[in-house]
């Protein structure tokens, strides 16, 4: 008799939810950052975080695309001596493209 009510008190419970979310999340940012080539400094990874989490690790003329909630974040990278980093403010649903090279440069790039 426990199992009959216990299959029972599941099937009501299941049977109260609401299908599908209703809140449903925001399209998040595509962010591309992109390492200008260089021969002055290609022996050097260039590591790049955001909120000061590593999201990449960029020889020069590399690439990398990951996804961001929208808002404010910090964008930076450290190359050899050069600890760089800017503000940048993404808009949901929204692509971003962000050339990286020495001497501190974090340049967004017309889309």
């Amino acid at each position: 008799m426990n199992a009959v009510t216990a299959l029972l008190a599941f099937l009501v419970v299941a049977g109260c939810t609401t299908p599908g979310d209703t809140n449903p999340k925001e399209a998040a940012s595509q962010v591309t950052v992109y390492r200008e080539p260089s021969s002055r400094d290609s022996l050097f990874s260039m590591f790049v975080m955001v909120d000061g989490r590593l999201v990449a690790q960029l020889q020069p003329g590399d690439e990398r695309s990951f996804e961001l909630p929208k808002g404010n974040h910090r964008l930076e990278y450290e190359l050899g001596l050069y600890n760089c980093s800017v503000g940048v403010q993404l808009q949901a649903g929204k692509r971003y493209v962000y050339r990286l090279a020495r001497g501190c440069v974090i340049a967004p790039e017309e889309m």
